[in-house]
């Protein structure tokens, strides 16, 4: 009996970027909506908590990254486009509600905001960047498929 990795390692990465997008999404969105709620201690030029909920970002950072690799090797850049645009669309989420429901000042949201436009813009131009290679993949299998033609 053949192992299931020999020939399904692109299937496996799929799920592997899939399970991955969705903890970061998760963990992209409770640390937008939560961050102001936790018990910061700033001093000495940097910030820091004890709260759990803190490692909510490092999570979500790196999933993101892992789900960006396994998906640009299962799928191409469409892969990374969406592993990138879910978490940063839910950051933004969470930061949206954290204000809406007075968590956060309506203030303090532009550096956030500004991030995960720099993300979705990236996001976008996987996505537009992809196109050329779909096609590229396309034109590729109807030459094999002439070349079979033409060889029968």
């Amino acid at each position: 009996m053949k192992p299931f990795v020999g020939g399904n390692r692109k299937v496996l990465a799929a799920v592997g970027a899939i399970v991955l997008v969705a903890v970061a999404t998760w963990a992209a969105y409770t640390f937008a909506y939560t961050a102001d709620q936790m018990d910061w201690d700033c001093g000495g030029g940097s910030c820091a908590t004890n709260d759990p909920r803190s490692f909510a970002m490092p999570v979500a950072l790196l999933g993101t990254v892992g789900a960006v690799l396994l998906s640009g090797y299962a799928v191409g850049l469409i892969g990374p486009a969406i592993t990138i645009a879910l978490p940063a669309w839910f950051f933004r989420l969470g930061v949206l509600d954290a204000v809406e429901a007075g968590f956060s000042p309506e203030g303090s949201v532009t550096a956030p905001m500004v991030v995960t436009t720099i993300a979705l813009i990236v996001a976008a131009v996987c996505a537009v960047a992809w196109i050329p290679m779909l096609l590229g993949d396309l034109r590729v299998r109807r030459r094999a498929k002439e070349r079979e033609r033409s060889a029968a």
